[in-house]
């Protein structure tokens, strides 16, 4: 039987506090140990470096000692919270003993220690971090090319890790812990918590908990890195519920939104001035050129909707949140679902611009069938999308269709078998799978019958979604 092995770092008031700090690190670090015992993880097992322990040299000593200790097919997590910094696109961890003068040599560098994890004989390795200052396009590439090793961060690159005095902790690294503990019943599926179940839970659970301690518009959004070890399972429960007659099913898929999406001419977004010239290309400084001078009509929508979801839903202004980004984005969280609006040129048409609007992040799966969302914010979409977690083999997933040739059902299939459509007596519309994703087509304004229709699908020859997840990747 596996091993589970822990490393659990915290830099709470480092030596030269002038390098950062990180408010309650140590009793983060705390409820994390405790919470790992539920996990599997016994405290034999667990390596623990806070405050004047956690030297660079006691980092790396522990390294050392883990490589030797850990068998083949162990499992091994990584658990840092404390400052960090980037200096020419590298990132670094802060240790209690850093120097202000010379603080690449003596800091950890970030993808020095993932390495170093993933040289272990470990099957598996997840890590968690709540450390800012980090490049994440370093760590993005890293975690892509690694084939044991998984990532989750506290917050984006430019944003904070908040911590609460109400509570004495971080508020994301008190969410992890929790889940570890068994204590969140939305991040385990089947009575397993995977590294993407648990990371829609913090995804969902998040903003809330934000909107708890914290007055205005805050943001902080969790990440994941290594999409490709997400099924990496972290923690096995046999009390919790695990929601696995839910059709939203985190821990089956990576997301599910209902989609529409119309074009409009660059020329006639508010801020286009007739000394513009209008894209031929759909290059990347042209994508952000069109992104920057559509802020104001992407507000403006956004303001639309916000209204809309006030006066449909009864939302106090309190309850939701809206927030526009510099990239051709826009986004308003809801006690119930999150709406998003992306804008980006059409590729082989520069001079139209395409709005691609999205809700998702639903709460709770019968919120789809209320007359409230059906008759307002749900009648403005065409596609029910669910993306997989892991790429699916669509050819052996046609094969078992041919097989099977249930009554009633049409099959479509492309030239190289790599996606097909589905269509079903009796319903308009049409499923398409692909590797990445089923896309249900059907009328704008029946969000209802984009579900039905899936459902229906899956009546035809057991649970589509969960077959294609199970199915292998290419």
């Amino acid at each position: 039987m596996a091993n589970r092995w822990a490393l659990l770092v915290a830099v709470e008031k480092p030596l030269h506090p002038e390098r950062g700090s990180a408010a309650y690190a140590e009793a983060d670090a705390k409820a994390w140990a405790e919470a790992l015992v539920s996990a599997g993880v016994p405290k034999n097992q667990q390596f623990h470096l806070t405050n004047a322990y956690a030297t660079k040299a006691a980092v790396e000593s522990r390294l050392r000692r883990l490589k030797k200790l850990i068998k083949k097919g162990d499992e091994l997590f990584l658990f840092w919270i404390g400052p960090g910094f980037t200096e020419e696109s590298c990132g670094f961890l802060n240790c209690w003993d850093t120097l202000p003068d010379d603080a690449p040599a003596t800091a950890i560098g970030a993808v020095e220690l993932l390495a170093s994890l993933e040289a272990t004989k470990a099957g598996q390795v997840a890590c968690f971090l709540a450390a800012s200052g980090l490049a994440h396009e370093e760590l993005a590439s890293h975690f892509e090319q690694s084939p044991k090793a998984v990532g989750l961060l506290a917050s984006e690159a430019d944003e904070e890790a908040l911590t609460a005095p109400a509570i004495k902790h971080g508020v994301w690294s008190q969410l992890v812990a929790e889940a570890f503990a068994g204590h969140a019943r939305k991040a385990v599926t089947g009575g397993m918590m995977t590294a993407l179940s648990l990371q829609r839970f913090l995804e969902d659970e998040l903003p809330r908990r934000l909107r708890k301690y914290f007055e205005g518009n805050v943001r902080q959004t969790p990440v994941l890195f290594g999409r490709q070890n997400a099924g990496t399972v972290l923690a096995q429960f046999a009390n919790v519920p695990d929601g696995s007659d839910a059709v939203l099913d985190a821990g089956r898929l990576r997301r599910l939104v209902f989609r529409s999406e119309s074009t409009t001419r660059v020329r006639d977004l508010t801020n286009f001035r007739k000394t513009f010239t209008v894209p031929d290309t759909a290059s990347p400084s042209n994508r952000k050129f069109v992104q920057r001078i559509a802020t104001d009509d992407i507000r403006a929508e956004l303001n639309r909707v916000f209204e809309e979801c006030r006066e449909q839903f009864g939302y106090k202004r309190k309850d939701l949140e809206l927030t526009v980004g510099q990239d051709g984005t826009g986004t308003i969280r809801t006690p119930d679902f999150e709406f998003t609006l992306f804008v980006d040129l059409v590729t082989d048409e520069p001079s139209q611009i395409v709005w691609r609007r999205e809700v998702g992040q639903f709460a709770d799966a019968d919120f789809i069938r209320s007359a409230e969302f059906q008759g307002g914010v749900g009648s403005q979409f065409d596609q029910l999308v669910f993306e997989f977690a892991k790429p699916v083999d669509v050819t052996e997933f046609i094969d078992r269709v041919e097989d099977t040739a249930p009554a009633g059902l049409k099959l479509k299939v492309g030239g190289e078998g790599k996606s097909c459509d589905i269509t079903l007596t009796g319903f308009a519309g049409t499923v398409s799978v692909k590797r990445h994703a089923v896309v249900v087509r059907g009328r704008t304004g029946s969000g209802t019958g984009l579900l039905d229709l899936f459902l229906q699908v899956l009546s035809k020859f057991g649970s589509l979604g969960e077959s294609l997840a199970l199915l292998p990747t290419r």
